[in-house]
């Protein structure tokens, strides 16, 4: 067998673990998420080989296939024992280098959203800011629930402080999901600068201003 068959057959046995993870550890409304991110991921590492040079290339590319597979199988136990175990509030996942990331809570005395934030991809872009999604999923347990989905654009300029980030009304509306959005982004690395949540009545004073107040 040459190292190209042994490389597909090392890609073939990374699916076979990342196939294994998903049937021992189901996790409903989250596979939409997490089977399309793992399968491109791998699909992008089984190209490596051919650009590999050298033997500390090769080792390094096959390393980085091991490590994927095993780390996805990881992160399934993890998010299905965040949901259906009791002990200490899960924190939030990340989910490869940082494009996504979940925090699914416990279902066990009642049910609890799981909420995704993730990155999209670069042609959602516009000038200066970069697109996110953040969706929340009411019953995560359920493959059918879509959860509802809002757009967050990321300043890309630089900053001293917290990274502005602007959402819809209606997210802002949602306290407790503005919140676990703020969570996700430092999470990820990210300081965030979200207006609502430390100037929750900045639109009242703007109609006091305005002569509009009482």
């Amino acid at each position: 067998m040459d190292l190209a068959d042994r490389y597909q057959a090392l890609a073939r046995g990374a699916l076979l673990v990342a196939e294994s993870a998903e049937d021992a550890y189901r996790l409903g409304a989250l596979d939409r998420f997490l089977k399309p991110w793992i399968r491109d991921r791998l699909h992008s590492l089984g190209g490596l080989l051919d650009s590999c040079d050298t033997r500390r290339q090769l080792a390094e590319d096959t390393r980085a296939f091991a490590q994927t597979a095993a780390k996805y199988s990881e992160l399934r136990d993890q998010l299905f024992s965040d949901v259906h175990h009791t002990h200490p509030e899960p924190p939030w996942r990340i989910v490869g280098q940082k494009t996504m990331a979940i925090r699914a809570q416990s279902g066990v005395l009642l049910r609890q959203p799981t909420f995704v934030l993730r990155r999209l991809d670069a042609g959602s872009d516009v000038p200066g800011a970069a697109t996110w999604d953040f969706t929340v999923i009411a019953n995560p347990s359920d493959p059918a629930d879509e959860g509802t989905s809002f757009v967050v654009m990321v300043s890309t300029g630089d900053h001293t402080g917290g990274v502005p980030v602007q959402v819809s009304k209606e997210l802002e509306s949602e306290r407790a999901w503005y919140q676990q959005l703020e969570y996700g982004f430092y999470a990820l690395g990210i300081t965030p600068f979200l207006t609502a949540i430390y100037d929750p009545d900045r639109h009242r004073k703007r109609a006091t201003d305005d002569g509009y107040g009482g």
